[in-house]
């Protein structure tokens, strides 16, 4: 094979495809190998292409190479074989191993359900023996005591019915005597008489053995003795025996025969049950009418034990009467009780504990009158009957200490012959009711157990148990969940390893094919090379030039890999005489460089997250463009986007699709920087994009090492760089090779010669072109601050002053109506004025967007730490008519407290995200800040738009402090930390949101010159501040004033939730604006005196006078923070400045002294004793980090940079200044001794 010279062709998103032409010997058919290999290293697509373009799968070729068709058959059957006995194999061991686990989940299951079935009987035997033991204990005692029945009480009864409960796993117990008509008055004056005492017998064994009462019951307060009654006395009994109405009423009740509760355990509080009638309740008529007729032991229905009390109906009288005594209820004027539960269904219920939810029943007990007095040939039938006990237990109790080990998902479905369903699901030690029907899956209809649940008849009574009544039986199921436990991977992995074993077999045959076809198979060897290779490698790589093809195989192999000395790692593809570099001519090609003009700048007042979100907005969306118009991109360095046309594969238009490019590049920028603005903040729409390209052959290929990548190569791109570099933003700036071709190619038109030669390094003096775009050349597309034929001086000359719409023309109570004063109903009018109003004071509509963004961020974090929207929204805080008589300046505070770590909530911040403001609020925010900007007069320098720049980098600094480590395990340790270390301001929004307030509004009202010429021309503002601070304390007055209108009462109610929290508002606000007046040397000594004072002091103490003095110093720094920015920032802002002063000085409203002629000097001076001092400070507070050294390094750089260039920057301003402001004239222009401004 001939090699002959490679490219790349363009490949799908994430891949690199590399080409290489070779010439077959045996054929001679010129062939380019084609390789598409995506980024994670899996050759997926390898086709050929012939020389005259045509397309040859390389399938095709290697089937032409397998010419020998009995090789093929027995390589066929020898593969069909191994596959059928493949799966034969595989799906054996499957089946078996699968019927193993079904046969171990029969087993399991069978035994399971046995295990079940005894233990419901033996559980049902022990509660029948426990209640016939107690049985024998009453009549013993009442046959001791001579009482006759009914009027029977058995002392002790908590006590002695404790193992009963225990034994029996029982919820309460009971002990029902048998009253006829004739008994009835006597069993009436009787139990009136007797209830107390045992009933407070029972609450003192209550209270002294909390223990001996069922578990699921020892945390209700109503089982002891109630503090809120009393000398804890107990409530009386009712005198009648009773029953309840369908509508809750108790009514009095007579009957031949009637079973009224009387002792029973545990006792609870609330209205007695006593003499509460049990077979007149429809539920156990049946039961016990059974165990009269034929003396046995009946477990009765079923209900829900939540709607029952000791398993009877209760629930409406002692939800309705709990509270009540006995006269009221048959007065018929019950008390309403307030333990109500919502149930379901909306019905309402005594609130009862939870663990008494589920399914439960009574077991009916007859008792003897003769059990201690049984003689020999004593029948049953020969027993009277006097009482019935009743035992009522949860069914889940059968269960719970029989469930057999390890079940899972056991469905026992117990029913009886009265028509009760229910269903309990048995998992581990849990019993889960799952509902009342039958709820086993249908698919395991085929496992059923059915058991009748019976028990023995008892020890010393002989009662058995009622075969007649509703009798229970239980059928047993599997589920699927126990299924589950059985299914195992094992199949599938033996299966799988069998498949394995069968497949490496056929690998193994395979390779060895492989090896039989290697000469006649050159392409598939080729191939096979290629896999290991781009697997080490990276996409765009001509694989076939990696080798020899003339060398011995192993010694290609050997040299595949090469061993650096000394390194002692093994480099893939090492230079070697044997694998020579991977690089190729292209001689059409255009090769474009684009940068962000002003990007170095603006990203140092930025955070680095804010610099990325504004790299991959426009460079994805550049990526977009390139992929659309089949360009192809190098790579970006910095803000610096290389890309080029002509490769890899050869394009015939590659300088037009370039301009197209271009062209597109301006157009997105210009639209991103713009929508950006309202997330990044102030001057990224003055970001541009600056664009060159020239046009001319590259070398390109991959610089192999480590971290190798596609590059290009040559003059070409050199030349690019210098047609960037040279360039204007927002203007695409193209070579005289590239014009050629343009002209050539009929699109002259497009173009525009430059006016000036431009001169290049390295090239001289060359003629350039322009490239026609629709985007202005000079600030994004955007209008500059002042219209055209308006300057700074007539803007501020014409503004009227702000403070007279508050005070002026005999306004003297500060009243005003800013937002919304107008009272006109046109919205479109409003709108127009607005504009109009934004227009004539340079206020671009995007920055307070970006000002309410970044206020509502805030105003989120006090919000959501406030833990109630709408409370905070709502708060009855009413400021409307808050007026101070103190002075801003004088309610300066030495020391602002801030809240204790946990007065928020500072663990859970990440759901501010989630948190939206109420629209009203949002509004009024909105309508606030567009107040405030109109408060701000047009000029240079003291202008809204400063203030946006003051609230960036305020906002910036208070980034740097307030953000814990989310990088540790314990996060709020994190944050418990940073409250500390940060004197608190981490740990309070509020704090947050009044020192970004404070930037936005430091300087509303600015007169464009000092306090002292301030002092003169408003006589009256002087006074009312007594000639110090004025402009500030102007400011913070006209704010109030606005804020505390009325306007804004739903803002001010989330802002502060009270008036502690306001007032602390409003101290904040003040020391913020009242640091940034820094020349007042009463206010610096003030300063310098509390600094010493809280650094000299290192207890927790000082901690709140620290926090007031960073807050303070964040004001300062964000207020000159353009002197410790970039240098353009600075040189910027610092003509803003001179031009400000200038204009004051040339109205008259200045200094005497022409400030240009000390502008040089004073700035050093303002360096060494303001600037760099504060940067020092910073560092000094120990809460700004990484941000400290920053302001530091760029304030030196700056103070260094302006003692080099700072006199002919002050001569570029003059000049400026004199074009933009100054009429001069013939006899101004020859005095040169007269003052530059006057």
């Amino acid at each position: 094979m001939q090699k002959q010279p490679s490219f790349t062709v363009r490949a799908p998103r994430g891949s690199k495809v590399t080409a290489q032409t070779m010439t077959s010997e045996a054929d001679g058919l010129s062939v380019v190998s084609l390789s598409s290999h995506h980024d994670d290293d899996r050759l997926t697509d390898t086709k050929s292409i012939t020389s005259n373009g045509t397309s040859i799968n390389r399938k095709d070729e290697l089937k032409k190479l397998r010419k020998d068709p009995w090789i093929q058959s027995l390589r066929f059957l020898s593969l069909c074989v191994l596959l059928v006995v493949a799966y034969v194999v595989a799906m054996t061991v499957y089946v078996s191993l699968k019927e193993s686990e079904q046969v171990a989940f029969e087993t399991k299951f069978q035994d399971q359900a046995a295990q079940i079935s005894q233990s419901l009987a033996t559980e049902l035997t022990l509660k029948l023996r426990a209640l016939d033991s107690l049985s024998v204990s009453i009549a013993t005692h009442a046959a001791s005591v001579g009482n006759t029945w009914p009027n029977i009480t058995m002392p002790e009864f908590g006590y002695r019915s404790a193992s009963t409960l225990k034994i029996g796993k029982a919820i309460s117990v009971g002990m029902h005597p048998i009253v006829t008509r004739e008994e009835l008055q006597g069993w009436q004056e009787y139990s009136s008489a007797n209830a107390e005492s045992w009933r407070q017998q029972g609450f003192d064994f209550q209270e002294s053995f909390p223990e001996a009462l069922p578990e699921e019951r020892r945390d209700e307060e109503s089982l002891f003795p109630n503090p809120n009654v009393d000398n804890n006395t107990i409530p009386p009994a009712s005198e009648f025996v009773f029953e309840i109405t369908p509508d809750g009423k108790p009514i009095q009740y007579e009957s031949n025969i009637m079973i009224p509760i009387w002792q029973h355990s545990p006792v609870d509080h609330g209205l007695p049950y006593i003499n509460k009638d049990q077979i007149g309740y429809k539920g156990n008529t049946a039961a016990l009418a059974e165990v009269f007729e034929n003396k046995t032991a009946v477990v009765g229905l079923v209900f829900e034990l939540s709607d029952t009390i000791h398993g009877n109906s209760y629930e409406r009288l002692n939800a309705r009467y709990q509270d009540s005594e006995w006269a009221d209820i048959w007065q018929g004027n019950p008390k309403e009780t307030s333990d109500f539960l919502e149930g379901e269904n909306g019905d309402t219920r005594r609130g009862i504990n939870p663990q008494l939810y589920g399914p439960a029943t009574n077991i009916w007990y007859p008792m003897y009158e003769q059990v201690g007095q049984t003689k020999v040939g004593f029948e049953r039938s020969d027993y009277t009957e006097v009482a019935i006990l009743s035992l009522t237990v949860k069914w889940s109790s059968f269960f719970l200490e029989h469930i057999p080990p390890a079940t899972n998902g056991l469905i026992v479905v117990m029913r009886n012959a009265c028509d009760q369903v229910f269903t309990f699901d048995l998992t581990g030690e849990e019993v889960t009711y799952l509902g009342p029907e039958d709820f086993h899956e249908e698919e395991y209809e085929f496992y059923l157990q059915t058991v009748a649940l019976t028990g023995t008849e008892s020890i010393y009574t002989g009662t058995p148990l009622s075969r007649n009544f509703c009798p229970y039986s239980v059928d047993i199921y599997p589920s699927s969940k126990m299924r589950s436990t059985f299914s195992s991977k094992n199949p599938q992995s033996f299966t799988i390893g069998v498949a394995c074993i069968f497949l490496f077999t056929i690998v193994v045959f395979v390779f060895y094919d492989f090896l039989v076809q290697r000469r006649q198979t050159f392409l598939a060897d080729a191939a096979d090379k290629s896999n290991a290779i781009v697997s080490a490698l990276f996409p765009q790589i001509v694989r076939d030039r990696l080798f020899d093809h003339g060398k011995d195989p192993k010694e290609q192999k050997k040299n595949q890999f090469e061993v650096q000395p000394g390194r002692g790692s093994v480099t893939p593809y090492a230079h070697t005489k044997n694998s020579p570099p991977i690089a190729d001519l292209f001689p059409n090609t255009t090769v474009m460089f684009g940068d962000i003009s002003g990007f170095t700048a603006w990203s140092s007042s930025r955070q680095p997250s804010e610099v990325f979100i504004l790299l991959e907005t426009l460079y994805g969306a550049f990526d977009k463009v390139a992929k659309e118009l089949e360009v192809f991109k190098v790579e970006t360095i910095g803000d610096c986007y290389m890309a080029v046309t002509g490769l890899p594969n050869p394009q015939h238009d590659h300088h037009l699709r370039m301009v197209r490019f271009a062209r597109y590049l301006l157009q997105e920028t210009s639209v991103l920087t713009q929508e950006l603005e309202v997330t990044l903040g102030p001057d990224t729409t003055n970001l541009a994009f600056r664009v060159g390209m020239h046009s001319g052959p590259v070398t390109a290929g991959v610089l192999r090492g480590e971290k190798s990548r596609f590059q290009l190569f040559g003059d070409t791109v050199n030349t690019a760089s210098r047609m960037e570099s040279t360039g204007k933003p927002n203007m695409v700036q193209v070579s005289q090779s590239t014009a050629d071709l343009i002209i050539a190619s009929g699109k002259g038109h497009w173009m525009k010669k430059r006016e000036h030669r431009v001169q290049a390094k390295g090239k001289g003096e060359v003629q350039t072109y322009w490239i026609k775009t629709k985007v202005s050349s000079s600030s994004n597309g955007r209008s500059s601050t002042f219209s055209e034929g308006e300057t700074a001086s007539n803007a501020g000359s014409n503004e009227k002053s702000m403070g007279q719409m508050f005070y002026g023309n005999g306004s003297q109570d500060g009243s005003h109506d800013l937002a919304g004063s107008d009272s006109s109903d046109d919205e479109d009018e409003k709108k127009q004025d607005l504009e109009a109003s934004f227009k004539r004071l340079g206020i671009r509509k995007s920055l307070i967007d970006w000002q309410v963004d970044v206020l509502s961020r805030l105003l989120k974090q006090i919000v959501f730490h406030r833990k109630n929207v709408s409370q905070a929204s709502q708060a009855s805080l009413d400021v409307s008519s808050e007026e101070s008589t103190t002075k801003p300046r004088d309610s300066i505070a030495e020391c602002i407290r801030m809240p204790d770590y946990g007065a928020y909530n500072t663990t859970e911040s990440n759901g501010v995200d989630g948190l939206e403001l109420p629209d009203k609020v949002l509004k009024q925010l909105e309508d606030l800040v567009t107040s405030i900007a109109q408060l701000y007069r047009s000029n240079a320098f003291h202008n809204f738009e400063h203030a946006c720049h003051v609230t960036m980098s305020a906002n910036k600094l208070l980034k740097r402090i307030v953000s814990p480590d989310r990088t540790v395990d314990d996060f709020d340790a994190s944050i418990r930390s940073n409250h500390g270390t940060t004197f608190g301001l981490a740990s309070d929004p509020l704090t947050q949101f009044a020192i970004v307030f404070s930037a936005i509004i430091h300087d509303v009202d600015h007169a464009g010159v000092s306090n002292a010429q301030l002092g003169k021309e408003n006589s009256r503002i002087a006074t009312m501040y007594n000639n110090q601070s004025l402009a500030e304390q102007n400011s913070i007055e006209l704010t109030f004033a606005v804020l505390t209108s009325g306007t804004y009462s739903d803002l001010m109610g989330c802002i502060c939730a009270n008036q502690e929290e306001y007032q602390r508002f409003r101290q904040l606000v003040i020391n913020c604006v009242m640091a940034t007046d820094i020349f007042d040397k009463e206010l610096k000594e003030f300063r310098n005196n509390r600094w010493v004072k809280a650094f000299s002091d290192t207890t927790e103490s000082a901690a709140n006078l620290k926090a007031t003095i960073v807050i303070e110093h964040i004001l300062q720094a964000a207020d000159v923070a353009h002197t410790m920015q970039h240098w353009r920032v600075y040189k910027r802002w610092n003509e803003m400045l001179f031009q400000e002063m200038c204009t004051a000085h040339a109205e008259g409203r200045g200094l005497e002294k022409d400030p240009s002629e000390g502008w040089y000097q004073g700035e050093l001076w303002f360096f060494d004793n303001y600037v760099i001092p504060l940067a020092k400070k910073l560092d000094d507070c120990g809460v700004f980090g990484v941000s400290s050294d920053e302001c530091l390094n760029y304030a030196m750089e700056n103070r260094k940079e302006w003692e080099e260039k700072g006199k002919s920057i002050v001569e570029e301003m003059k000049a400026n200044f004199r074009q933009k402001h100054v009429q001069w004239d013939d006899e101004n222009e020859e005095s040169e001794g007269d003052a530059f401004c006057s």
